[in-house]
């Protein structure tokens, strides 16, 4: 039994391995995480700014790691922007001062979701989060851009529970981590690339400021 658990748990962990190296971030520049800033400023103002992340979100290819790590893209306001009571559930310290921060300073950031029980690698255990991407106005008509860290998680193989949902089993370990700045700095550094060279505004659905009481539809892919 012991010999059948372990070739299973080996098999598992070669097909993750494969997969990770198989699908590797191509949009991204070859990351230097020692020199990675913790945020960038954009000279454009924030509700322009929000626009262009939808629309760069909304245009990733289908089907890549990156279409998976950031599935969906929600303005806040949106329907299911989670509120402050749910963030504040399991808040790291960055993100309990983004709570801090009036609604105002916050509306025109947005929220983006990985593709469900999806897992990446950002230098240790297979890790996921949800990111919110903060935009704050700056002098000049720019905007300052960061990255937040919503519930982030790690996932250590599988372990056995004896009152798992189903019956007693080998059930996903799934456990609270901390922020991993690596996961920060490819999404910082996918978003400089992006709104370094925007994609043109849809004829369809041309481009308008989100707010609280008219939230943008969200960008999912």
């Amino acid at each position: 039994m012991k010999q059948a658990i372990a070739g299973a748990v080996a098999r598992w962990s070669a097909l993750l391995l494969a997969l990770v190296c198989a699908v590797p971030l191509a949009a991204l520049p070859p990351p230097a995480w020692g020199a990675e800033p913790d945020a960038i400023v954009i000279g454009q103002a924030p509700a322009q700014v929000q626009q262009l992340i939808l629309r760069a979100m909304q245009h990733l290819a289908p089907g890549g790691e990156a279409h998976r790590r950031y599935h969906m893209t929600l303005p806040f306001g949106a329907p299911l922007f989670p509120p402050d009571t749910d963030l504040a559930l399991s808040p790291t310290p960055a993100l309990a001062r983004w709570l801090q921060l009036p609604i105002d300073a916050r509306r025109h950031d947005v929220l983006i979701v990985p593709d469900a029980d999806y897992y990446w690698d950002a230098g240790g255990a297979p890790f996921s989060c949800q990111f919110i991407v903060h935009l704050q106005a700056q002098d000049a008509g720019r905007t300052r851009l960061t990255v937040l860290q919503v519930q982030p998680t790690e996932r250590h193989g599988k372990k056995l529970d004896l009152l798992g949902r189903t019956g007693p089993g080998f059930y996903l370990d799934i456990r609270p981590a901390a922020p991993a700045p690596r996961a920060s700095a490819d999404l910082l550094a996918l978003l400089a690339a992006a709104l370094a060279h925007p994609l043109p505004a849809s004829p369809a659905s041309p481009a308008s400021p989100a707010s609280p009481a008219s939230p943008a539809s969200p960008a999912s892919h």
